[in-house]
């Protein structure tokens, strides 16, 4: 499984984190992170929130972070994974010992079955990054673990946070006396370890009061795990801390989407790094309803609707639809919304399903069975923890959102993208959430505390939500409620009946809705280019005497739907022209690592050295020093044992040596780097080591993870310099054969960016916008931001025929290639002359950083390459605004 951008970023901050930590201790390490973070953003134009490290009151030296990731952001694996780094980077162990805690039964037995099935993705993670030496045990099990586990394997034991947050530890089995623990407790230290009490020692004859209890906790408090802990904010309280202090971990990192105030945020991932992997989907197109009938009957519709589309799908896609019930005492029951879908939706029972606490329908059910008939399924809230299901497509909230919490668990199973990858029609990447609230604004309000508690922010919760469909104002007209893009709606009044209702059903999905009206008529809107199916099916239920009123009232509708249309509609494409390169006779897209592939270099070509500077060994009676850059790491011999790698008590100092290197090159495999380099760089590192004074091989043991981690360090720094020369060589020196292909083009048309969150501007309308008048892809979110303003003045110039805004990392947009990265100019335009140019504004404070002349660098290749045009615009520049530097590039 490769891991997504976004999940990597994640694990890289953890990391750096983790080994600095380990050199200045936490508050530093993490001061470092945040730093770094906040410098990254202020080149992108982005502030991020203040963090400051608090540390636990009674752990104060204990690394304590937790990692951001909204729901659908895959926590559980990169819990897998951070196992392998914290035993790298940290807790200087081989085969580290684990205490996973979870919130419930239920996440508990899902991590469970997950991290035992050898064929799943999160262990197979463990197996590789362990050599297959990895044990699982449920906190049940914890008697079965013995002392050669943890010397060969990475043993992971699974818990709930309630098995260990009692105040009075007496009878809790974590806690008690376990004669089958006593091995592990043969010669150890046990100062700090709870002891037998008074009541225990009553209770049990064989026990002694005062003695140290052979309890699991003590074990734990012993060999100081790696606590892992996901949805940590059910972990914050004064309790939770004290548990912390019994067990003693080595270091904490906690999961979630919705820290709280005490957790430390080491990475924060957003909602929209989530929908650009194409792990969720997004938005969230809402309808609110009057009643729970009326929602229960949209949804079936629009569940049929995405069936009809999934069919035609590549993979095999099955909409699920979710309906949230009342409880007994509520309306409609379980039972009730059960028999409305049989008996008036004439829906198969054996498509419906019932996962309560008291009835488990769904249990060894597989969704993604094609035999499997379930496409609906009801609950109260019992689906909250424990089950993912990404078909799950729509939402049927019955009740006001604003007192249903539940909501927020079961809209976070509708949010999944089938397979994490974008579908090919535009309806399948989409969420759907029926709801009974009075109007789009309540229902929006109502679910706009719900994304947030999943980890969205405000500006994503704005972005993410839009109106589906029509509704009625008070005047009873009908309206499209969507705030960001009205569409001219054609109203007809029809006769009510059973009949025409389910006539009128069948034509939602192509722009058709209707409203009941107390005079026992309906209003039915047509939204939109109403396909002329959809004309026919309503004119079917026109009377007879209103067919010639209709047809006018359809004529200027079209009038206005074509008077609306934006430039994309009409037919207008910009086709950019990618930036290629000419090697060894093939031509490619310039991508750094598609240039990195092709470049030829060694990793014996550079020494094999890591110098006094960059690492240092220092030895004096009981304490052993080690700097790294100048950071010093002081241990005491008398109380921190340095565990060695298994198998290497040899007293032949010539077969630690050789040990030594092997696990030195598993530990550093690069993706770049064949191990066939590899082996002789680090046997020449090795060799180096041991030639200074007073450094033996088991010294080099004695310190085999710092060893390791500094390597890393040093591989990377080579693997930058190397790339950086590819880069240049390959686009910038005098042999270098950038090119282009009119036939290898980036097209913005009427379909990009469909998906893409826009934002209104009020009386101001751009005229040359691709996609709209009066639309754009997110700018700055500030009609007087600088980046608007530029937009503006760029919209305004006579040359340009048509633009669009180029959204950043979009896989529809135009990019260059970076060292290591990729860059996404602000705006694309096609002149009146048929060129196109590329517009990257900077503020005033990026204009000289690295990463600004670099981008200006890359872009004017590319205009040179296609005989396009480049600029990187300021606001004003030696006295001439942004306009007037855009004027003077064109000309």
């Amino acid at each position: 499984m490769q891991l997504k951008s976004y999940q990597q970023a994640a694990l890289d901050a953890l990391d750096g984190f983790l080994s600095r930590a380990l050199a200045s201790g936490p508050a530093e390490a993490f001061a470092h992170a945040v730093a770094d973070q906040e410098g990254a953003a202020a080149l992108e134009g982005r502030r991020l929130e203040p963090r400051v490290y608090q540390p636990l009151e009674q752990l104060p030296d204990v690394p304590y972070v937790c990692l951001r990731l909204p729901t659908g952001g895959g926590k559980t694996l990169l819990a897998a994974e951070t196992i392998r780094l914290a035993a790298r980077s940290y807790l200087r162990r081989t085969y580290p010992l684990v205490l996973w805690m979870v919130p419930s039964d239920a996440i508990k037995s899902q991590t469970l079955e997950a991290l035992k099935d050898r064929t799943h993705a999160y262990r197979r993670r463990l197996d590789d990054n362990f050599g297959g030496h990895v044990r699982v045990f449920d906190i049940a099990e914890f008697e079965m673990l013995r002392p050669q586990d943890l010397q060969r394997s990475a043993c992971v034991v699974v818990s709930t946070i309630q098995a260990f947050r009692v105040t009075n530890t007496v009878g809790r089995r974590v806690y008690a006396h376990h004669e089958e623990l006593e091995p592990h407790f043969s010669g150890v230290p046990t100062a700090g370890m709870e002891v037998v009490s008074a009541e225990e020692a009553a209770g049990n004859g064989m026990l002694r009061e005062g003695a140290v209890k052979f309890s699991f906790a003590n074990l734990l408090y012993h060999q100081r795990p790696l606590m892992i802990i996901d949805e940590a904010h059910n972990a914050v309280s004064g309790l939770s801390r004290e548990v912390q202090a019994r067990l003693r971990p080595a270091a904490i990192v906690e999961f979630t989407a919705t820290p709280r105030q005490r957790n430390n945020i080491l990475f924060s991932v957003t909602a929209s790094a989530l929908k650009d992997e194409e792990m969720i989907k997004l938005p969230i197109r809402v309808r609110p309803h009057d009643d729970w009938r009326e929602a229960v009957s949209a949804t079936v519709a629009t569940r049929n609707m995405l069936e009809a589309k999934g069919d035609k799908d590549r993979d095999f896609i099955r909409p699920v639809a979710l309906y949230q019930a009342q409880a007994k005492n509520g309306h409609p029951t379980v039972a009730e919304l059960k028999s409305y879908l049989i008996e008036e939706k004439l829906i198969p029972e054996a498509r419906i399903k019932v996962a309560t606490g008291e009835q488990r329908e769904l249990d060894g059910v597989n969704l993604r069975d094609r035999r499997e008939p379930t496409r609906h399924v009801i609950t109260v809230d019992a689906l909250k923890e424990g089950w993912d299901c990404p078909s799950a497509y729509v939402l049927c909230a019955t009740q006001s959102l604003s007192s249903q919490t539940a909501v927020e668990q079961l809209l976070g199973r509708v949010l999944r993208m089938p397979y994490a990858t974008r579908r090919k029609d535009a309806a399948l990447n989409c969420a759907y959430a029926h709801v009974s609230e009075p109007s789009f604004a309540a229902a929006a309000e109502g679910l706009r505390d719900k994304l947030i508690d999943m980890g969205f922010t405000d500006e994503e919760v704005r972005e993410s939500l839009q109106p589906r469909g029509v509704e009625q104002d008070a005047q009873g007209n009908l309206f499209d409620p969507d705030p960001v893009r009205p569409r001219p709606v054609l109203q007809v009044t029809v006769q009510d009946s059973p009949e025409a209702r389910a006539h009128l059903n069948g034509l939602q999905e192509d722009g058709v809705d209707y409203v009941p009206k107390p005079d026992g008529t309906l209003l039915v809107g047509l939204t939109g280019a109403v396909p002329e199916t959809a004309v026919a099916g309503v004119r079917t239920v026109v009377r007879d005497e209103d067919h010639g009123h209709f047809d006018a009232q359809l004529a200027k509708h079209r009038a206005k739907v074509e008077a609306q249309k934006t430039r994309a509609e009409l037919g207008a494409v910009i086709d950019v022209p990618r930036l290629l390169l000419e090697m060894d006779g093939e031509v490619f897209a310039a991508d750094t690592d598609a240039i990195y592939e092709r470049a030829d270099w060694s990793l014996l070509d550079h020494p094999a050295v890591l110098s006094e500077t960059e690492l240092s060994f220092r030895r004096d009676e009981d304490v052993i020093e080690i700097d790294l850059e100048g950071e010093k790491l002081v241990y005491s011999r008398s109380t921190h044992e340095m565990p060695q790698l298994s198998g290497l008590v040899l007293p032949d100092d010539a077969d630690l040596e050789l040990s030594l290197i092997q696990w030195l090159v598993r530990e550093c495999r690069h993706r770049w780097i064949t191990e066939a380099e590899m082996q002789p760089w680090v046997a020449g590192l090795i060799g180096n080591l041991l030639e200074r004074e007073g450094v033996t091989a088991r010294t080099l043991i004695d310190w085999q993870h710092q060893i390791a981690a500094r390597m890393r360090w040093k591989i990377e720094e080579i693997h930058k310099i190397e790339r950086g020369r590819a880069h240049q060589m390959a686009l910038f020196d005098m042999s270098a054969k950038p090119t282009w292909d009119a036939a290898n083009v980036i097209r913005f048309d009427d379909t990009v960016y469909r998906t893409v969150p826009t934002q209104p501007i009020g009386a101001m309308r751009f005229k040359r916008h691709l996609l709209g008048a009066d639309r754009a892809p997110f700018l700055d979110g500030d009609l007087n931001g600088q980046e608007f303003q530029c937009a503006w003045s760029l919209d305004s110039l006579d040359e340009v025929d048509v633009w669009v805004r180029n959204v950043a990392r979009h896989p529809d947009s135009f990019w260059l290639p970076r060292v290591g990265a990729r860059f996404y100019p602000d705006f694309i335009a096609r002149l009146t002359d048929g060129r196109i140019f590329v517009v990257e504004f900077k503020g005033e404070h990026l204009v000289g950083a690295p990463e600004a002349r670099e981008k200006d660098r890359i872009g004017r290749l590319w205009a040179k390459t296609t005989d396009n045009v480049f600029l990187m615009v300021r606001q004003v520049a030696h006295g001439v605004d942004a306009g007037g530097q855009m004027r003077a590039a064109v000309s």
